[in-house]
């Protein structure tokens, strides 16, 4: 039987044979058609002749400064290359003198006239004339752009890690130099992202302990909603808070100052434990503190230029505002009836006498509700600047309960006591009706309550005299009969 497999080495010959084909199609194809085949295959052409001199250069793009390159012609081609490319050059013109039938591209960097280097890729072809040779090149000039580009993105990126890791260290080298105790907790899970060194001293545990628990698992239980509620304040005014709370096996209550950043989407809280305080010192400040917040009269502290530091809760109910995070930072006038009036006289009568007394103004919500107050106030110093404590007292009560006619000014001490707490229009019409119920009533007491000739006297109809007598609510004895 006949066996249908091929003999060894049937497909080389297969190969030859279709090499030969390739070669008798190709042989027919005229001059035109072989240089348009040469330029679409190679950016730049170089026809040689056996010993490696250049006899004619030709593009195939227009992207070569052709004036830089044309005086490559009558010279060696290894003369326009650099050293490392030399031995390549030699090494494809001897395999293409030598009929190898395959041809290597290989990466050469050629001269120009201008002393550039270009960076090329070059095969080396045996034409059908006696020891001719054309190499046929592609540029890699857009390729050796883009290297370079990457090498110089890749050492920028190395320059900045090596700076990233030089902060780093000098950060945690300072974090840890830090005296107070610092502690560093993720908005939503409320665990420590970092410690310092004296936070670890502070709760008597490795770092390596306390690195991802809960803040709430250190914080005494009683003080866990007032660590919460602060936090709250902070992340949504973006502004500093403090509490006072205590902590774990920790013996005597601390002073906690909240911070927050900002890392994307998340909050990151800074906790810093301030313990210098002594425990007496503590308690009376915290009895303090305890107080102002539960009295029923709003209480305000301010910086020296009016903006709000403290809020009690009876400020934040009188203003209607939900907690203290909301106004810390913001500028009291905002809330005054007269914004641009009220707090620069405050201002200035604490920066003269150091203290004002019953000042007359509203304060106006965000419905627009205005509720009648009086402001009391002094100028304490601070650690460096001075602070503004104002008592804000609501009198809205006080006004709707006295009666319409016990409210007129009985003296100019009592009409000068008006200024402030009305406008000038009001105030002149709060004086005509004082002059015109005192002029009524002196008219009565000299005619002994007589309606007719009291009316007669001021030159009043006997009923217009009856109308101002009810609108005064001045009341007298029945007119005696006329004789």
């Amino acid at each position: 039987m006949h066996s249908n497999r091929r003999p060894a080495g049937s497909r080389g010959i297969s190969l030859d044979h279709a090499e030969r084909s390739v070669g008798k199609t190709l042989a027919g194809i005229d001059a035109q058609t072989s240089t348009a085949l040469i330029a679409s295959i190679a950016d730049i052409t170089l026809k040689l002749d056996a010993s490696g001199t250049i006899r004619q250069v030709s593009f195939g793009t227009d992207d070569w400064d052709t004036e830089d390159i044309l005086p490559w012609t009558g010279r060696e081609w290894r003369s326009v290359a650099t050293v490392e490319s030399r031995p390549k050059i030699d090494e494809m013109i001897a395999d293409a003198l030598a009929g190898r039938r395959v041809a290597r591209w290989r990466h050469i960097n050629l001269v120009d006239a201008r002393d550039q280097e270009l960076p090329l890729q070059f095969c080396v072809v045996k034409t059908s004339t006696a020891e001719g040779l054309v190499a046929l090149g592609r540029d890699l000039r857009p390729v050796a752009a883009l290297q370079a580009r990457l090498i110089q993105a890749q050492q920028f990126m190395e320059r900045d890690h090596l700076r990233l890791r030089g902060v780093e260290s000098q950060y945690r080298l300072l974090f840890d130099l830090v005296r107070d105790p610092i502690v560093m907790i993720g908005g939503r899970s409320n665990q420590i992202l970092e410690i310092n060194r004296a936070g670890t001293e502070f709760f008597a545990q490795e770092r390596s302990k306390l690195m991802g628990e809960s803040i709430t698992s250190l914080v005494h239980p009683r003080s866990v909603s007032a660590l919460q509620k602060v936090m709250q304040q902070v992340d949504g005014s973006g502004r500093p808070g403090d509490v006072r709370l205590r902590f774990v096996d920790v013996p005597d209550a601390v002073m906690l100052l909240v911070s927050c950043l900002r890392q994307g989407a998340d909050t990151v809280f800074v906790l810093r434990i301030d313990p210098r305080e002594t425990s007496e010192q503590r308690g009376d400040d915290q009895m303090m503190l305890e107080a102002i917040r539960q009295v029923t009269d709003a209480v305000v502290i301010t910086d020296a230029k009016g903006f709000i530091q403290r809020a009690n809760p009876a400020f934040m109910e009188m203003i209607q505002m939900a907690h203290a995070g909301q106004v810390i930072g913001e500028p009291l006038n905002r809330w005054l009836g007269r914004a641009n009036t009220d707090l620069l006289v405050m201002i200035n009568s604490l920066a003269q006498g150091g203290a004002v007394r019953l000042f007359s103004t509203q304060l106006i919500g965000p419905t627009g509700l205005a509720v009648p107050v009086e402001i009391s106030g002094v100028s304490v110093q601070g650690e460096h600047d001075p602070l503004l404590a104002f008592v804000v007292r609501d009198v809205g009560r006080r006004l709707a309960g006295d009666t319409p006619g016990s409210g007129l000014p009985r003296s100019g001490q009592d009409l000068t006591g008006l200024v402030g707490r009305m406008p000038l229009r009001e105030i002149v019409g709060e004086t005509v009706d004082l002059i015109e119920k005192l002029c009524i009533e002196t008219a009565l007491k000299i005619t002994r309550n007589n309606r007719a000739s009291a009316a007669d006297m001021l030159g009043l109809s006997r009923q217009s005299l009856y109308v101002k007598l009810r609108r005064h609510d001045i009341e007298g004895p029945e007119d005696e009969a006329e004789e």
